[in-house]
């Protein structure tokens, strides 16, 4: 072979070498660039999913201000409980519901916070009736009732272990993954699946549609109440106590206490109607708005004053 054609044989070489690299570069910086036009097209969507998440803040709360004009109880009879359907919007779609923050059990009510941290408790109940209505909860739902110390010890401010199921820093830290106890109301009932007695999938599905987690202790109210929650009020309620309450408030809503407990003779049975009410403060407004191939979950607290007033006390979103 003559040095020629050798050197033809190198340029050959080295031209198919830059072909090779010119090519990879290419290819990496056409995906890189499909994938930077993805990210933004995302981050766009997500942003026009929230404004639609305010847009149903706002719609939410007119329905709510017009709601306490209209009546002066809140029932699942009433417009505000009305789903929304999928509603068509540019580039997608977006749905929700209002749902009664007070038709669950509010964890924080366990814990007198205005004792404990110093902050207004509200309208709500004592913590002794609160913890004994929880414990009958939990006891219904076939959970361990010792979860209710585990909750109080999580939420007050000391490190002090509740005898004899309570739950401090010395049980956390001692874990596979350590972490420390909040020592303050828990801020979303997602908090739950940290504490004692609740880390289980199972336990955690299972009380969820009964309990809820925002700031103040609030009362429950009767009209909106899920089955299990009205259960709760007394040891002694049969089924046919909880069928009729249901089917007379789905015929005819109660104006006041003083109508559910003359039902079925419920006084002698519940004793104190403490923390009981037939009126709401606070609601939860969940959202879904699907726009292109982003979906975005929206979940807002919305708080009616008894003038009707209404403000978005907290807000949360998530992408799936």
């Amino acid at each position: 072979m003559t040095a020629i054609n050798r050197q033809r044989g190198v340029a050959i070489i080295t031209a198919l070498l830059i072909v090779a690299i010119a090519t990879t570069i290419s290819i990496s910086i056409s995906t890189r660039l499909q994938l930077d036009v993805r990210r933004t097209g995302n981050v766009i969507a997500g942003d026009q999913a929230y404004l639609y998440t305010l847009a149903a803040e706002s719609w939410s709360m007119r329905i709510l201000k017009q709601d306490r004009k209209d009546s002066e109880i809140d029932h699942l009879g009433e417009d505000w409980a009305i789903e929304l359907p999928p509603l068509p919007v540019e580039g997608g779609y977006i749905q929700g519901r209002l749902t009664d923050l007070q038709s669950c059990f509010n964890i924080n009510s366990l814990l007198d916070t205005g004792t404990d941290t110093g902050t207004d408790t509200g309208t709500g109940t004592n913590t002794s009736l609160a913890r004994t209505r929880f414990e009958r909860l939990l006891t219904n739902l076939k959970i361990d009732k010792a979860g209710a110390q585990a909750i109080i010890d999580w939420i007050d401010s000391d490190l002090q272990t509740t005898i004899p199921d309570g739950a401090e820093d010395v049980h956390y830290m001692n874990l596979a993954q350590p972490y420390r106890t909040a020592n303050t109301p828990l801020q979303s009932i997602s908090e739950l699946r940290l504490i004692k007695g609740f880390e289980d999938p199972v336990v955690y599905a299972t009380v969820l549609p009964h309990v809820c987690a925002f700031g103040v202790n609030t009362p429950i109210n009767i009209n909106t109440a899920t089955t299990e929650v009205l259960r709760s009020l007394a040891d002694d309620l049969t089924d046919s106590d909880i069928e009729q309450i249901i089917e007379q408030r789905n015929e005819t809503a109660f104006n006041n206490i003083g109508e559910f407990t003359s039902s079925s003779n419920l006084k002698e049975k519940i004793g104190s109607t403490e923390g009981l009410s037939v009126d709401t403060e606070y609601f939860m407004l969940q959202t879904e708005s699907t726009i292109g191939q982003v979906r975005v979950l929206g979940y807002s607290i919305i708080h009616r004053s008894i003038d009707g007033n209404t403000t978005v006390i907290a807000r949360s979103q998530g992408v799936i």
